[in-house]
């Protein structure tokens, strides 16, 4: 798979971050790459990547579900993101996501 473009998003709870992965990946075609839980589980960010029209259908997917966006604190799209970054975002395991 080619990642022409990442998403994060950041919310506040594990469980509404649970609810936001749901909605991005049954929404468009986008894969999960990571995620990481500060204060355990208070605040979370997930990362998705994909074409860019599914990351960002993704992202407003979780910016207009009700249950979710009062606990989002931030969500950005990066386009053809630099591969030092995807180097950092992406564990070893998925290390054939770009032909590597």
């Amino acid at each position: 798979m080619t990642i022409d473009a990442i998403g994060t998003v950041e919310i506040k709870s594990f469980v509404h971050s649970v609810e936001a992965l749901d909605t991005m990946l049954k929404t468009s075609n986008v894969t999960y790459l990571n995620s990481e839980k500060v204060l355990g589980g208070k605040l979370v960010t997930l990362i998705v990547g994909g074409k860019v029209s599914d990351v960002n259908q993704a992202i407003e997917a979780v910016k207009n579900n009700s249950h979710i966006s009062s606990s989002l604190k931030a969500a950005i799209l990066i386009t053809n993101p630099h591969k030092e970054i995807l180097k950092f975002i992406i564990s070893k395991e998925g290390s054939d996501i770009n032909g590597k």
